[in-house]
């Protein structure tokens, strides 16, 4: 295994203003075939650097120290998962040759400046082939000149953000692995019109782009219906506590909260709208979807009812013992206990993400970075272990989810409700 840190800062650009990327989700499939396709993959060519007849190199920025280390198992996950294909033999590809794939995990402490500067550690110095499950918004938008001037595929990056989808013609080497917030607001909206006719709904958000972007999608979406927001606050990253922002928007006396926190503010949230007696369906997003580390800690009943979108299968939930894939989940933490919490939602997104790895580097036809991204841009009806639905990518919707579903979660684990929402459906 490898580990190393970096603490050198630099820049990252901004957000790309979210109407504009939802107009391109709300506008559907259809014009989809003008976008950026990914760059054709020529087999000819040489090997690109970080693949040999022995190895592949991948590398992964992550968070394992400071307030988000949670998400470092993320990285842990798909540098364990390949540690076990290694120690069986390696992996075979498609040219016939069996591959070690080595995984290269660097700390950046969730610090965008450091991601930055540890993926041209990676690529520059470590020389690997791609990258893999790096997290964050400023990982995608920061890094997204970079890897299109280097040529190397980020793949799977931790984000849904829409600056991805809108900055994808200049840059078709990064996609997310996380549903796009705009895709994400959409569903919810719809779900909320839908089960909530006539509600008042109250919005707690982030102050900065990303959470001005969440407030305006909702606004958007409820726009023409019955639902509409009446109150809304937003909340400092360092902030102590989001206990006053709650306090006043329960004040409202809105139906639906809208509850943008995240991390540990998500908990807070709950924690607070519970000893209020605020009497609200509360709507989270999807990274605060964790029963384990950010639902449960808010006190028995906090998070009862609450809403969330679905696009993994409940890791929580002891019902699924007898899924095959759930079982060969439960498995591999078993393996790896002393590393990975079988109820840790992070852990679960870092093995589909070695999944969606694994099967773009077995289909890749050549050895060119152009043929990976072509590979794991074109998966069509991929079955993974944790997935609900097969997985369906395209070079011109960088994402790998394009149908999910909404759950409600009963205090213990989430029920998957019956309806599923598609990009542009």
């Amino acid at each position: 295994m490898h580990h190393t840190a970096r603490t050198t800062r630099g820049r990252i650009a901004a957000l790309t203003a979210f109407a504009a990327a939802s107009a391109l989700v709300l506008a559907g499939c259809a014009g989809r075939g003008d976008e950026a396709a990914a760059p054709e993959a020529d087999t000819t060519e040489e090997c690109s650097p970080g693949f040999t007849d022995t190895e592949v190199l991948i590398g992964n920025s992550i968070p394992l120290s400071g307030p988000a280390a949670a998400y470092g198992a993320i990285g842990q996950a798909i540098e364990l998962y390949f540690d076990d294909i290694n120690a069986a033999g390696g992996l075979e590809f498609a040219d016939g040759t069996t591959r070690d794939v080595e995984v290269t995990v660097i700390d950046d402490g969730y610090d965008p400046a450091k991601t930055t500067v540890n993926l041209r550690q990676l690529v520059e110095q470590d020389g690997v082939f791609a990258l893999a499950g790096v997290l964050g918004t400023g990982a995608a938008i920061g890094a997204a000149s970079y890897v299109e001037e280097q040529g190397v595929p980020n793949l799977f990056v931790g984000t849904g953000t829409d600056a991805i989808l809108a900055l994808h013609e200049e840059d078709p080497w990064t996609t997310g692995f996380m549903p796009q917030y705009g895709f994400e607001v959409q569903a919810l909206a719809e779900y909320i019109v839908a089960e909530h006719p006539g509600a008042k709904a109250a919005i707690l958000y982030q102050n900065d782009d990303f959470g001005e972007s969440i407030r305006a999608g909702f606004e958007a979406a409820f726009e023409g219906t019955d639902v509409e927001i009446v109150a809304a606050e937003s909340y400092e990253l360092t902030s102590a506590t989001v206990d006053s922002q709650v306090t006043n928007l329960a004040a409202s006396d809105a139906d639906v909260f809208l509850d943008w926190a995240v991390g540990a503010f998500a908990t807070q949230s709950l924690k607070k709208k519970l000893e209020l007696g605020w009497d609200a369906t509360t709507v989270i997003n999807a990274p605060a979807a964790d029963a384990t580390f950010f639902l449960k800690p808010a006190g028995e009943g906090a998070a009862d009812g609450v809403v969330s979108i679905a696009y993994t299968k409940d890791i929580t939930d002891p019902s699924l013992a007898g899924d095959a894939g759930y079982d060969a989940w439960a498995e591999f933490a078993a393996a790896h206990s002393d590393t990975i919490n079988a109820l840790s939602a992070p852990a679960a997104a870092g093995y589909q993400t070695a999944q969606l790895l694994e099967a773009a580097l077995m289909a890749m036809e050549g050895c060119t970075r152009e043929a990976l991204l072509e590979a794991a841009t074109s998966f069509d009806g991929l079955e993974l272990d944790l997935a609900p639905v097969p997985v369906t990518t395209s070079p011109d919707y960088p994402y790998v989810w394009s149908e999910i579903g909404v759950q409600v979660f009963n205090g213990e684990n989430w029920d998957l409700q019956e309806k599923t929402y598609t990009v542009g459906g």
